[in-house]
Parts: structure tokens; sequence; C-alpha cells
């Protein structure tokens, strides 16, 4: 049991290292679309000359904002799903079905992260011209890395629900899950 102790808080440690670079990311991603969009408009309606490459640049930092922001919301448990079964079952039973819940996304990603590779690099001929032929593989490898992402915090939760079943409660409170509380309460 203490060696799973150990495993949750090394997974706690990388996935809050993680996803404080993913949520800066995810910050200045929507920052980029917002001036790119701001430009766009900007230049097609106040200057009458639009700008070929805003457009492109938009969907791709939207791309890559989606598979940033997507792990950050799993830890947060914001994601959409189905809690009639978890939520109702309390104690050890509640713990297993989460943690099978779990266990089931993170091999779902994992499996992603693997193909999503696979279509990244087999798209690394291919480029987006008006961005200044940039590699589609720079676009496409965000799916894996948000997939990876996903992948590591899906086994940290696997892992903490296992540990709330030998334990028979609740696991100890994870220090991301705590700093973001603070910072949502102040948002409200």
């Amino acid at each position: 049991m203490q060696q799973l102790r150990i495993l949750v808080g090394l997974l706690s440690w990388l996935n809050r290292i993680q996803l404080r670079v993913l949520a800066a990311a995810s910050v200045f991603l929507v920052a980029v679309i917002t001036v790119v969009i701001a430009l766009g408009v900007v230049f097609r309606y106040g200057f009458n000359n639009s700008l070929s490459w805003t457009e492109e640049l938009a969907k791709y930092a939207m791309l890559w904002l989606v598979f940033t922001g997507a792990p950050i919301a799993l830890r947060l448990g914001m994601h959409p799903g189905i809690d009639l079964i978890g939520d109702r079952l309390s104690g050890i039973a509640g713990h297993l079905i989460k943690a099978l819940v779990s266990l089931c996304v993170a091999a779902f990603c994992g499996y992603l992260a693997y193909k999503g590779h696979q279509f990244a690099w087999n798209g690394r001929s291919q480029v987006a011209i008006t961005i200044g032929d940039l590699s589609m593989y720079w676009i496409f490898v965000s799916i894996p890395v948000g997939m990876a992402s996903l992948f590591l915090v899906a086994v940290q939760q696997f892992f903490e629900h296992l540990l709330g079943c030998l334990n028979g409660g609740p696991a100890e409170p994870d220090p991301f899950l705590v700093q973001m509380q603070k910072v949502m309460d102040e948002q409200a």
C-alpha cells in the first residue's frame, strides 16, 4: 500500500507540472486566437484587405487549445460523464467503479496517443502554405500530446481510486485540485 501511495504521489507531482504547463499554453493559445481573429476582422472590414493566414492559424490554435485544455478538464472532473452508478455508490464500490472507468479512459487515451502519433507522422510531408510552409506534423502532433497527457491524468485517477478502494475512504486531496479549487472559488 505504501508503494501505491508513492506512485500516486509521483503521478501527482508529474501531472501538477504538466497541467501547469498546459494551463499556461491554453492561456497563450486563447490570446493568440483572440488577436488573430481580431486582426482578420480589422483587416477584412476596416482596410478591405483580408489576411489569408488568419483563419487557418486560428483553426490550428483552436485544435491545440482543445488538446491542451482537455487534460485540465479531466483532472478537475469537468468533462461530461454518466455518473449514474458511480455517484450513487459510496465507499469501496464507488471507488471501484470509478477506478474501472479511469482505467478504460487511460487505455483509450493511450491507444489514441499511439494512433495519433502515426497520423501526425504520416502528415509530415503536407504543409500549411498560408502560415509559412509549416509541416502539418506540428499541427497534428497536438493529438498524441493531448492524448498522452490525458493518459497520465487518467492513470493517476485510476490509482487514486484504487487506493480509495484499499483504504475504504477518500484519497488524499491532490495539490493541483486544491490550488485550482481556490482559483475557481475566487472566480465565482
